[in-house]
């Protein structure tokens, strides 16, 4: 099982090349290749040159022995919008899928639609998923690329409390990756928002089971925040997800998304934060088995 870490924080502080040279020293054996910035027109990977540009940060990976094991889709989008959705969003998303196959990733995560208030609009936001990641399904098979559906939460306006989202519930999440029942689609638990709506995280693994749970976003919180810091510094019980992990034989990698802890370290001491991650990442592996 490989253990890697998202590269949006270490990029955006110390630039690509040195970011992903940071994260590999510190010893982790795959990066994930954050593809965020996509939501903002200065990106370069929405130019003209995106195709040269995410070549040559190729090519700076083979040649420094830095491997992609998965990626994440941008998503802070005005989803609501109709004309961002249609003619900027679901574009870019699209393109994300093609440069992270470019950059050697099998599984890239994206995030379901989810513009309006889930609970009272289940139905409907359920059949509009089955629709979306339908239309990704031509692609990934272009492009040799996994999609990965994840578990979200919402911030219910009425009540102002965390509630649940699409896929928040493990049963209709595995009800996803049934219905779409394609081997381009597969599940990514995200660990952390489990427990802000309540989900217990091993049970909802265990639901998932070793054919539909492809990838995971593991980082820690205290059930009131999505944080995203490192496990062990939230509540979360990570003797029984470990455990639930063994048990279905998990086939996939173990991946922080757990910037969060990094936040507030100085540049020159983020590799050796980053390594301590590591070390937790590790320990954690190897209670799994």
């Amino acid at each position: 099982m490989l253990l890697s870490t998202q590269t949006s924080l270490m990029t955006a502080r110390l630039g690509y090349e040195e970011g992903v040279l940071a994260l590999k020293r510190a010893g982790y054996d795959a990066l994930d290749f954050s593809l965020f910035s996509m939501t903002r027109n200065d990106s370069l990977y929405v130019t003209e040159g995106w195709r040269e540009y995410v070549e040559a940060q190729r090519r700076f990976a083979d040649a420094n022995g830095i491997v992609f094991n998965q990626s994440h889709a941008p998503f802070s989008f005005r989803w609501d919008d109709a004309t961002v959705r249609e003619e900027i969003a679901q574009p870019r998303v699209l393109r994300s899928l093609e440069i992270a196959a470019m950059m050697g990733v099998k599984v890239i995560v994206v995030h379901p639609l989810h513009y309006c208030e889930y609970l009272g609009h289940e139905k409907e936001m359920h059949e509009l998923n089955l629709e979306y990641y339908r239309s990704m399904i031509p692609y990934c098979r272009e492009y040799g690329i996994q999609v990965a559906v994840e578990n979200m939460w919402q911030n219910e306006r009425r009540r102002r409390i965390i509630s649940y989202d699409v896929a928040a519930h493990p049963e209709e999440l595995a009800a996803f990756i049934d219905e779409l029942d394609s081997e381009w689609v597969t599940a990514c638990l995200d660990l952390g928002h489990c427990g802000l709506v309540g989900e217990d995280a091993a049970a909802s693994i265990r639901v998932l089971g070793h054919d539909r749970l492809g990838a995971l976003h593991v980082h820690d919180n205290n059930y009131r925040e999505d944080t995203h810091t490192l496990p062990g510094i939230g509540l979360m019980d990570w003797n029984g997800i470990c455990a639930a992990l063994h048990d279905i034989n998990y086939k996939g990698e173990f991946t922080f998304e757990a910037d969060t802890f990094l936040r507030n370290f100085p540049n020159d001491y983020l590799e050796c934060a980053a390594a301590f991650m590591v070390q937790t990442g590790r320990y954690l592996i190897s209670k799994i088995g």
